[in-house]
């Protein structure tokens, strides 16, 4: 009896590990936090102290959220800064819709 209960725990563990780890953004969430950081101080320099600080915040949605909803967040919040900025043939829809890194952390996959 224990061992069928563990083994359909585990099988339980592995379903949702597999199923939270898909996403329609590719990607790691901490890159696309470093990203959406870096295009609200419009910097590349990843040891400006407001960025670092915004990264520190995005640890947390990440935990509160998880990655994929985290990724959402920080990829709505980098093409709301480039509709702001009147990125040419940006608008929300294609934005968000678009399977394709914004961001040099997301594109080059570290920083």
């Amino acid at each position: 009896m224990y061992m069928k209960t563990l083994t359909t725990i585990i099988a339980i563990l592995m379903a949702s590990t597999c199923y939270s780890e898909e996403c329609e953004i590719d990607g790691k969430a901490i890159l696309w936090a470093y990203d959406a950081c870096l295009w609200e101080f419009e910097t590349d320099d990843t040891l400006q102290p407001g960025v670092i600080e915004c990264v520190e915040k995005s640890e947390k949605i990440m935990k509160s959220v998880g990655e994929c909803e985290a990724k959402r967040t920080f990829k709505r919040k980098i093409c709301d800064l480039a509709i702001e900025y009147r990125t040419e043939g940006i608008n929300q829809e294609t934005c968000m819709s678009e399977d394709k890194a914004l961001g040099p952390s997301v594109r080059d996959g570290g920083i």
